[in-house]
This record gives structure tokens, C-alpha cells and sequence, in this order.
């Protein structure tokens, strides 16, 4: 018997989904397949539903939790292909939803999420407005956090964002685009990978630790930090020394990522001068790098001079 995608049969299907122990691949592929069938009319319930389960299978049901696997983001990434890409607005949801609840995203999904979102705004020569809800949408995906290189915008996000900007100039953006546009691009230019999400590994072992308080937990310190690290340092102090070491090494790289050399001015003049005049969100950039980098290459800031407040 078919399923009624209305506000009764979403919560039928709500019922029947969590009648069991855990939701399934054969859960989600059947709500992927019965919403792309309603399209836009499904209502917010079954959107959400939608969004839940997705996040219940990918992110909660793992092991260590909140840590996309690898191979469960290929096969999300292929059932989302299957419809011919995201095709709903409670697509894009779920989507989102799943990359904001994640404590670790495989890069392939961030990128095919960015991918995605550019699609929605710029494809088939369709340009739309950039919303603040599709803004919000992008930082969620262009800042994924990812195993040992959180908060980092890839060349592949920022040369996106780039294409969206210069897409849509015209269309009547919602300001909030020019000032993340800014600060994205401005990210990849001067940020750097910061260290503050734990390998998988680490935590499967504290969790382990915690659940079991084997013998041996010097040793289990040791594998945790650093081989001379005494059998009597406790987990508080592991968790500050280790966060003094990822701070320390962050300044470091700081320091050298916040010039903007030679070769990154010769890539961001490629594309700020492609097609002629600056957009607001470029002007923006130049006016972030000027009050942010301590160093600027000459190849660069006669543009920053001309157009920077």
C-alpha cells in the first residue's frame, strides 16, 4: 500500500520507522524515492522526518559517533545521484542538516554538498537570488569539519564561491552573502586546518577506556600524546596538554598562512578581474585582506589600494 506524503502520512511513517531499534539504508532510500515523487508539496513533517533519519543512519548510528564514515558518505553522495543530483528544497535540507550535525565529514561529501548548492543557484542558466537561508547553507558545507582539518575552506569551495558571485551580481543577493563570500574566500587565502577535530581512532579509544578502565593506562596516555608522558597523568590533563600542543602549532602556522604571497595574489587576480568590473562580495574580500594580512604581495596591492576602503 502506497503512502499519502501528507502531514498524516509522514507521521505514519515516523511511527513505523521508529518502531524499530535502528533506521536502515532501505529507510532512507525509501523517503529519498517517496519525496523526490511529491516534490516541492511535501510538507514540513516529512521533510524533517527525511532530515532525521538521515542524520540518525550517518551520524548517530556510527561508531565512534558523529564521525561520517567514508564509505557511507560514497553511498549517500550515490543515492542523492540516483534523483539526478538534489532536486528539493528538503533535499538540501537533510543535506545541511547532516553536515552540521557531523563532528567529522569525508571531504567527498563536503565537496559534492558545495557542488550541489552552486547547481541550485547558478544551473541550467537558471540564476537565482542568494538567500540567507542558502548562505547558512554554504557555510555549513564550505566549513565542514573534517578528521584533523576543521574549519579550513578548500581551493575547490572558494573557486565556487567565486562562480556564484560573479553568477549571481545581478540577481539581488541577500547582504549576508558578501560579508561570508569575504570571509570564506579570505579563509582559504590566510586560514589554516585546525587541529580540533580528534581522529576517529582517539576516540573509539577513549570511549573504550572509559567503558572498560583497563590496565595499562599509561600506556594508552603514552599512544595519546607523547611517549614520556607519566603512567599517573589523568584524562583532564591529557585533554589540556594536548589541547596546548594543537594551540601552539596553530600560532605557528598562523603566522605563515596570513601572508598572502605570490602565488595566491596571482590566483585571486585571475579571478576578481575575469569579468571586468569587481562585484560587492570581491570588494569586500579586498577590504577583509586589508585589515587581516600582515603581508600582502606588491602583485596585489595596487588593486587593494584602488578599491579597498
Amino acid at each position: 500500500m502506497g503512502v499519502a506524503i501528507d502531514v498524516q502520512g509522514a507521521q505514519m511513517l515516523r511511527r513505523e520507522i521508529y518502531a524499530r531499534p535502528a533506521v536502515s539504508r532501505a529507510d532512507l532510500t525509501r523517503l529519498l524515492d517517496l519525496g523526490r515523487a511529491a516534490g516541492e508539496s511535501a510538507p514540513p513533517e516529512f521533510n524533517d522526518l527525511l532530515s532525521q533519519v538521515a542524520i540518525d543512519l550517518l551520524v548517530e548510528q556510527v561508531d565512534p559517533p558523529k564521525y561520517i564514515k567514508d564509505a557511507d558518505a560514497d553511498w549517500f553522495i550515490a543515492q542523492m545521484r540516483a534523483g539526478d543530483g538534489l532536486g528539493r528544497a528538503g533535499e538540501y535540507e537533510m543535506l545541511t542538516d547532516v553536515l552540521r550535525f557531523a563532528v567529522s565529514t569525508p571531504s567527498q561529501l563536503a565537496a559534492f554538498a558545495v557542488a550541489e548548492m552552486e547547481k541550485r543557484l547558478t544551473g541550467a542558466g537558471d540564476v537565482r537570488a542568494v538567500t540567507d537561508a542558502d548562505v547558512e547553507a554554504l557555510r555549513v558545507a564550505v566549513f565542514a569539519t573534517t578528521e584533523g582539518s576543521s574549519l579550513h575552506v578548500t581551493r575547490d569551495s572558494a573557486e565556487a564561491l567565486f562562480r556564484i558571485a560573479h553568477a549571481t551580481k545581478d540577481a539581488g543577493n541577500a547582504a549576508s552573502f558578501d560579508d561570508f563570500f569575504a570571509k570564506a574566500v579570505g579563509n582559504y587565502l590566510m586560514g589554516i586546518a585546525f587541529r580540533w577535530t580528534p581522529r576517529a581512532s582517539d576516540e573509539v579509544a577513549m570511549e573504550k577506556w572509559l567503558d572498560e578502565k583497563p590496565e595499562g593506562f599509561g600506556a594508552f596516555i603514552g599512544r595519546m600524546l607523547h611517549p614520556d608522558f607519566s603512567r599517573n597523568v589523568g584524562v583532564d590533563e591529557m585533554d589540556e596538554a594536548r589541547a596546548k600542543a594543537e594551540n601552539a602549532a596553530d600560532a605557528r602556522e598562523r603566522a605563515g598562512a596570513e601572508v598572502v604571497d605570490s602565488t595566491e595574489a596571482d590566483w585571486l587576480l585571475a579571478h576578481v578581474t575575469r569579468d571586468g568590473g569587481l562585484t560587492s562580495g570581491e570588494v569586500k574580500l579586498l577590504e577583509f585582506l586589508k585589515r587581516e594580512s600582515p603581508s600582502i604581495s606588491p602583485k596585489l596591492q595596487g588593486l587593494i589600494d584602488r578599491n579597498a576602503a
